[in-house]
């Protein structure tokens, strides 16, 4: 410790000091500097020269002053150093608390988005944008439609039937009229293998998976046309059911929307104009029908 410093004592002069009851010594001022500093002695401890019985504390003995000085800086320095220890240790406790707490918020978020997939399946039912949740997609075979204008079935484009030219259909004998009745009135066809009126098979060629992923990437472009309707007629709350077919080519070729309000008009024109740019695989084979249903707004 004291190795390189120039001693302010007469490192011969014999000292004396006191532990308690106990007078020790006697010890060189040389020796008195060093217990002062490996903690032997105090600035406190009572010392006296050798010889002499008054003591007095070592660091009102000027033959060691100057050492006391350098003793007391010193601490000081140590003492500010431990300080800075510790809060640097709280520094990093706080900031592994706050890590452990992110990774803790992530792990519930990640644990949300997984429920909330599994419940919702792929296409997300609970899909929200302002305000718009969207149903699970339903896909079935294309039928034609009483309150349509034309009131045709889809052409099938089936080579099988010449007689059967495209935009028509029926049974032969019988009017369009009764066609589209029977055609009508018939439930949904689902699966891969249908009959026509006839009794004749089709297989179904379009790919509902392939269909169910344009779906999926596509919905909520249609978010922006209800947020534009929505603006139109404030406090608008509506359930809007709405089908399309999906032609042959793979474009949209057909729209409806179930709902007296909005059978025509901007927001039928915008899901119309956004559905038609879907891109759908083209195929062979009756035509898909999808069917889509929107909420807006909260209904009393």
């Amino acid at each position: 410790m004291l190795a390189g410093q120039e001693l302010a004592v007469d490192s011969d002069e014999q000292w004396l000091f006191r532990q308690g009851d106990l007078v020790l010594g006697p010890i060189t001022a040389s020796q008195v500097v060093e217990k002062l500093y490996t903690g032997e002695l105090t600035p406190d401890s009572p010392v006296a020269p050798a010889g002499e019985r008054e003591f007095r504390n070592l660091r009102d003995t000027a033959a060691f002053q100057v050492h006391i000085a350098r003793y007391e800086a010193q601490g000081r320095v140590a003492q500010t150093m431990r300080v800075e220890q510790a809060r640097n240790q709280r520094r990093v406790k706080v900031l592994g608390g706050v890590a452990a707490g992110v990774a803790i918020v992530l792990g519930i978020a990640g644990w949300y988005l997984a429920r909330n997939a599994a419940v919702y399946g792929l296409f997300g039912a609970g899909e929200e944008g302002d305000g718009i949740t969207m149903d699970p997609p339903t896909i079935r075979l294309a039928q034609a439609r009483v309150d349509d204008e034309d009131l045709v079935a889809y052409p099938t484009n089936d080579p099988r039937r010449p007689d059967r030219p495209a935009g028509q259909a029926g049974v032969p004998g019988k009017t369009p009229g009764t066609a589209v009745a029977s055609a009508a009135s018939r439930p949904p066809r689902t699966g891969n293998v249908t009959t026509d009126p006839d009794g004749l098979e089709m297989a179904q060629q379009f790919d509902q998976g392939a269909i169910n992923r344009v779906v999926a990437g596509n919905q909520s472009k249609l978010f922006r046309c209800f947020k534009e309707e929505a603006e139109r007629t404030p406090g608008l709350a509506a359930k809007i059911p709405m089908e399309f077919v999906i032609g042959n080519d793979g474009r949209v070729a057909k729209l409806w929307v179930d709902n007296p309000q909005f059978k025509q008009g901007p927001l039928f024109e915008c899901l119309f104009a956004e559905l038609k740019k879907w891109p759908f695989k083209a195929y062979d084979g009756e035509r898909a029908t999808v069917g889509l249903s929107f909420n807006i707004g909260k209904r009393g």
